[in-house]
């Protein structure tokens, strides 16, 4: 394999050299150490971050949705439940976190299942495979394998990802009556990533306990949202930051969740139950009255200028900080298309927040056109607005790294944002808080 062949291997991404070249030419915005990069040091770093993006996190966080007297009852039981999970792997761990896992790879002797990547729906199972037989499980990352094939997929756009048990037989995936299966197909026993599967409806967890990542646990946190306030979540699906910010009001004041996405919004209403949250299915956009019309004071979009304490803008991105990434279709186009939009929002929160009021802008990216990018214009827009330390709000340095220095952003802002990158053993994030003085 050559150095080329070698290093397109390793980016997750349909459109390979032009997305390399894209991060490539974002990375030129930075300054360390007092001075632009040499172009072989922003090579080096991209492709770090890319060999980064293909790997899982190796630990995971549960995010407890209780105080005080059920805290010690809800750590015991989330240790229960992961003892559990554990229990298949032979280990015994004495706290809530594990450091070890050994793999056993039967990658050869084994049957081959084939997923298709992108929804996490079966394709291929070989005809004579009986339940509980032990398969190899592939990864379809571009979807060229047609549902149903019998014979091994010959392919090499395939990721090995683990080994597992067979639940169902291949008649009750792709016969007549299956249209819609359902149930569990494979139980996973042995995964690439190390990281050992872990059971989210495990009844000791449910309903207190939420498997999250941790910027976004972290995220609500720097809100610090404040019982009695009223609060706006402007892009708030899934809803899980939404829920960790009723849950630090105490459930006392006004959430108002928007989202555009009605699918996302009905999934959100059907497991939302917190009182103080009210969810529209509307365009965040569109959610400050113009001056010329008319006002008349309800709690529904749109909503006056200065109408809120806080606002929390988890703002729609080029999502390159999820990983593990397969195979990421985005194009540079499509790349480019979101600091226009994540402008429009952030111009529309600034209208929305109250003079002293709080906004946290975050995203699950790593370009600097859209984390200190976004930072840096704004700062410069609305000179109302005063960039406060993330860490400072957290009161740690454990989690994350400072922001970069930029063209518009110095020294001193760059370390009140906070970054997650190839630094920190989870996702890539992007947190900044900012204060409207009066």
């Amino acid at each position: 394999m050559t150095s080329l062949q070698g290093l397109l291997y390793c980016l997750p991404f349909k459109h390979k050299l032009e997305i390399r070249d894209e991060l490539i030419a974002d990375l030129r915005k930075a300054i360390i150490n007092n001075k632009y990069l040499e172009q072989s040091e922003i090579e080096e770093k991209v492709d770090a971050l890319c060999k980064w993006l293909c790997t899982t996190p190796k630990k995971s966080f549960y995010r407890l949705d209780r105080f005080t007297d059920y805290f010690t009852n809800d750590l015991d039981n989330l240790y229960k439940a992961l003892k559990q999970t554990y229990y298949i792997y032979n280990l015994d761990i004495s706290e809530i976190h594990c450091d070890l896992y050994v793999l056993f790879f039967y990658k050869k002797i084994l049957h081959v299942i084939l997923i298709y990547y992108c929804v996490h729906r079966i394709l291929s199972v070989i005809k004579s495979l009986s339940i509980n037989t032990k398969v190899s499980v592939f990864a379809d990352v571009t979807g060229q394998c047609k549902k149903g094939l019998i014979k091994p997929y010959a392919n090499s756009n395939k990721i090995y990802l683990g080994n597992g048990i067979l639940r169902q037989t291949r008649k009750e995936l792709f016969c007549k009556a299956a249209r819609n299966p359902r149930g569990i197909t494979i139980i996973m026993t042995d995964v690439i990533s190390r990281v050992p599967q872990l059971n989210v409806n495990n009844e000791f967890l449910r309903p207190h306990a939420l498997l999250q990542n941790l910027p976004s646990i972290v995220c609500s946190l720097v809100l610090n949202p404040q019982p009695g306030e009223t609060i706006l979540d402007m892009c708030a699906a899934p809803g899980n930051k939404t829920t960790h910010i009723s849950l630090l009001m105490k459930g006392q004041g006004t959430l108002i969740a928007l989202e555009k996405n009605s699918g996302k919004v009905k999934r959100f209403k059907e497991k939302c139950n917190d009182k103080n949250i009210k969810i529209f299915c509307y365009d965040a956009t569109k959610a400050v009255i113009e001056r010329e019309h008319s006002f008349v004071h309800t709690d529904e979009p749109p909503f006056e200028e200065n109408y809120f304490d806080r606002i929390l803008l988890d703002t729609p991105c080029s999502a390159l900080g999820q990983r593990p990434q397969l195979y990421n279709t985005i194009t540079s186009v499509q790349l480019h298309s979101y600091v226009p939009l994540q402008r429009n929002l952030f111009s529309i929160a600034v209208r929305l927040l109250k003079p002293k009021g709080t906004l946290v802008y975050s995203t699950c990216t790593i370009t600097i056109a859209e984390n200190e990018g976004i930072i840096a214009w704004a700062l410069k827009q609305f000179p109302k607005l005063q960039l406060q330390s993330v860490k400072d709000q957290i009161k740690t340095d454990k989690y994350g790294t400072r922001g970069y220095i930029i063209d518009g952003l110095t020294n001193e802002n760059a370390t009140k944002v906070c970054r997650f990158g190839p630094e920190s053993d989870s996702v890539g994030f992007f947190i900044a808080r900012l204060n409207k003085c009066s």
